[in-house]
């Protein structure tokens, strides 16, 4: 299914995928001349409940061409409630095909809340693969240590029982570093509501070893009384100019402090519900990613 004239490493042999669905389940920005002038493109993976189209459209997927970059959104099976590590393989097979399409093109990843679980899982399930073709991985809201506790207004999922402290995911999660030779950041509100401001920093760490940074952006913007929700990652003006500047430059050096103070960016809201309204052509960038009969258990919870 995935054949390749490249090396080994560049083979994702996924015996329980289908480069049909995966290909459904993929968008790429629409603009043909914005592909041909620009050479990076940033994958948008989903949280919990949500599919990637949907979940980033209306913010990064419509702001990003402003600054240059271009979106692409993976959708994950079941709305990425089920076993993360098969929607894992869903993110590292998106690199694939990508990196396939448009050999010449960067590519950075930025994944919010439950996606950064799927994202980590492609990590280590091929972090060779990972580490030649992802330049710079940005976490938004990611439970990477473990979530303490489940909230009562979250359903006990597959994906939330592997997202829990200590379970056998997480544990294998962080049992080594992420690869070298990609760019790393983790942001993180004190606000979010998945933990405590006292451990919110913690929760959102990379694994050991790893050579990333974790921004509190209230702290880093001196701004102790922002309220930042999880789902407000997304749309944040002064967590944009974050990422953005760390897409671009590989640190946050240059990040300008004043954009905190500004409302929104541009296109963040307004014009991408625009544009989930006009280019969400395929079944899966309104609904969910089709799933193949061999789909692992909802019972799974393990690393294989």
């Amino acid at each position: 299914m995935y054949a390749s004239s490249k090396s080994y490493e560049s083979e994702l042999e996924f015996k329980e995928l289908n480069q049909d669905i995966v290909e459904n389940s993929l968008w790429v920005y629409p603009d043909e001349n914005l592909i041909s002038q620009k050479k990076e493109i940033v994958l948008l993976v989903n949280g919990k409940d949500n599919t990637g189209f949907g979940a980033w459209s209306w913010s990064y997927g419509a702001q990003l061409p402003e600054d240059e970059f271009i979106p692409a959104t993976i959708t994950l099976p079941k709305r990425n409630t089920t076993d993360l590590q098969y929607s894992g393989k869903f993110v590292a097979a998106a690199v694939w095909l990508l990196k396939e399409k448009y050999p010449d093109h960067k590519l950075s990843i930025v994944a919010h809340s439950m996606g950064n679980l799927a994202t980590a899982w492609a990590l280590h399930y091929r972090p060779t693969f990972m580490s030649q073709n992802v330049e710079t991985y940005v976490a938004l809201g990611a439970p990477f240590q473990g979530l303490p506790e489940i909230p009562d207004f979250i359903p006990f999922v597959p994906a939330i029982r592997q997202a829990t402290r200590e379970s056998d995911f997480l544990t294998r999660i962080n049992s080594a570093a992420f690869p070298d030779g990609i760019n790393y950041l983790s942001i993180i509100s004190k606000n979010d509501e998945l933990t405590t401001p006292a451990d919110v920093k913690h929760l959102a760490s990379f694994p050991n070893g790893t050579i990333g940074e974790t921004i509190v952006p209230q702290e880093f913007y001196h701004k102790p009384d922002q309220v930042i929700s999880h789902v407000g990652e997304m749309a944040d003006n002064g967590i944009y100019e974050l990422v953005k500047t760390f897409l671009r430059d590989g640190t946050t050096n240059n990040v300008d402090l004043n954009a905190a103070n500004k409302k929104y960016y541009p296109a963040l809201e307004v014009q991408g519900l625009e544009l989930t309204e006009k280019y969400g052509t395929k079944p899966a960038h309104a609904g969910d990613a089709k799933i193949e009969a061999n789909e692992p258990d909802d019972s799974q919870d393990v690393v294989k």
